[in-house]
Parts: C-alpha cells; sequence; structure tokens
C-alpha cells in the first residue's frame, strides 16, 4: 500500500500514505478487518490491536476464491448515484481521460495488457485506431513482459494475439475437453471452420449435431441420441466456443473467428499432390 500511494499522481495531488502515524495504521486496520469479515483473509497470528499500538506484525492467509468474487475497480460504490443497474456498472468501470501523450500511452498499454492476460485471443479488428499503432510498436516488449511474470507463450497471427498458456491451468474453459459435450464441441468447430466464409444457422448445426450423436451413440452418453438432446448439446458446444472467442453470434447465426481455423481438417494429401 505504500508504494501504491507512492504512485506519482497521487502524491501530486497531496495523497500520502506511509504507515508512519496511528492513524494510518487504523485506517489499514479498518480495511483489513472489512477484509476478515467478508472472508477474503483468515488470521494466522498476532492481533490488530497491538499492531495499532506497538506496530508489530500480523499475519494473514488470503482466500483467493473469496477474493476473485469481490468487486475491483478504480472508483468506490459509495461514490455513485446512478439510479440503474447499468449506470452503476458503467461509472464503475469508466476509465478518466488522460491529458497527456504519455498517461494516454500508458493507459493504452494497460489496457492491451489486460485484455491479453483476460481474453483467450485480442482480434486486431476490435481495437481502435490508437491502440491498433500502440499494439504495432510495443507488441513484443508487451507480450515479452508478460511471459516473464506468467509464463505465458506468445501467438501472434495476422487477425491477433494470444497469451498461450503452455501447462493449461490458467482458465476453467478448456478445448478440447473429455466427455461427449468436449467431443461435440471439437466436431462443431471442424464444422464451422470449415465454413468460415459464411455464418451457419443454428438449426444447421443442430441437425449436424443430431447426425454426429447417432454416428457416436456407442461412445456418447446414452441419452445424446434422443430426440431433442440436439438442441442442449449445440447450446453448450457453442457458449463454450463463444468463450474463447472462436465463434461469434449474429442475427443469421454462428460465424467462425479466425482462432477457430486451428479446429478445421481439411481432406488430407499425398506428396505427389494426389488425394489420400
Amino acid at each position: 500500500m505504500v508504494l501504491a500511494a507512492a504512485d506519482p499522481e497521487l502524491v501530486e495531488v497531496g495523497v500520502t500514505f506511509q504507515l508512519h502515524g496511528r492513524g494510518e495504521r487504523a485506517d489499514m486496520v479498518a480495511v483489513v478487518r472489512l477484509l476478515l469479515q467478508l472472508g477474503a483473509l483468515r488470521k494466522v497470528a498476532g492481533d490488530e490491536d497491538a499492531y495499532l499500538r506497538d506496530n508489530t506484525d500480523v499475519l494473514y492467509d488470503v482466500d483467493r476464491r473469496v477474493l476473485a468474487t469481490l468487486l475491483a475497480g478504480r472508483r468506490g460504490p459509495s461514490t455513485v448515484d446512478d439510479a440503474t443497474y447499468d449506470g452503476r456498472l458503467a461509472a464503475l468501470t469508466a476509465e478518466t481521460v488522460p491529458d497527456s501523450d504519455d498517461l494516454r500511452n500508458r493507459a493504452i498499454r494497460f489496457h492491451l495488457t489486460r485484455r491479453l492476460l483476460d481474453e483467450p485471443v485480442l482480434y486486431y479488428d476490435e481495437l481502435d485506431e490508437a491502440q491498433l499503432a500502440y499494439l504495432a510498436r510495443q507488441r513484443a516488449a508487451i507480450t515479452a513482459r508478460i511471459s516473464e511474470l506468467t509464463g505465458r507463450v506468445p501467438e501472434v497471427r495476422a487477425e491477433g494475439t494470444a497469451m498461450v498458456d503452455p501447462f493449461d491451468d490458467l482458465s476453467d474453459v478448456r478445448m478440447p475437453d473429455t466427455g461427449t459435450d468436449g467431443h461435440i464441441t471439437l466436431l462443431l468447430a471442424e464444422y464451422l471452420g470449415l465454413r468460415s466464409q459464411r455464418a451457419v444457422p443454428i438449426a444447421e448445426l443442430q441437425e449436424h449435431a443430431r447426425t454426429l450423436a447417432w454416428q457416436h451413440r456407442a461412445y456418447w452418453r446414452r441419452d445424446a441420441a434422443e430426440p431433442g438432446a440436439e438442441v442442449q448439446l449445440t447450446t453448450l458446444a457453442i457458449d463454450k466456443l463463444e468463450a474463447l472467442h472462436l465463434v461469434s453470434r449474429g442475427p443469421d447465426g454462428i460465424r467462425a473467428r479466425p482462432a477457430l481455423a486451428r479446429y478445421a481438417v481439411s481432406e488430407p494429401s499425398l506428396h505427389d499432390g494426389r488425394s489420400a
């Protein structure tokens, strides 16, 4: 907290926090006790009152499952007075407009880094002109920094960049996956990848899922081949593909995004050019 409070922007407007006085330590204790009440922290040793009196240490464990569900933002929720849910959410997530080139570049760098960390694929057509220009200049530096800190490996393509997790432990959505749902997701991804030039109606995907369920009935779970099961199977598959930014939904159906091309298995050919 002391390091964070040393940010030049805070110092410039007179904000200081060094934990030198009892008042500042009391502020820290108030925050810690709130986190204890919420369950994000668990006390291991020590006492907050002793910390206030003698500045002695207190040790805590962090419950990251609870921490991951807490609201985090640059603006305090109590400062938002909008009456609607969408308005409150917009106010909490709004970014201030920087007033200098250095601050604008830093804001763009933070934005790009967050998206490379959070999203399976960062497509260039989702960026505005300033973001795209900055990424073209600084992509190597940004991806190298992310790799250094997280172990992810950059995969740079003509349409976008993905920070790939080589150990497959940073996401709860996997592709490919096991079981009936994992298999049909992979097969529908192949089907969509081979039709990347057009949107595929959901009814067409459901019909294909019905055919797949009959073909693989000996291996898939028993209810997959029942009438109407293709609707749920298709929905689950599309939800996963959309979460991984492999497809997009539209009024005319499901359209493959560029990263889905890796699942489009083409007809094999021999060295002399003949079909296998």
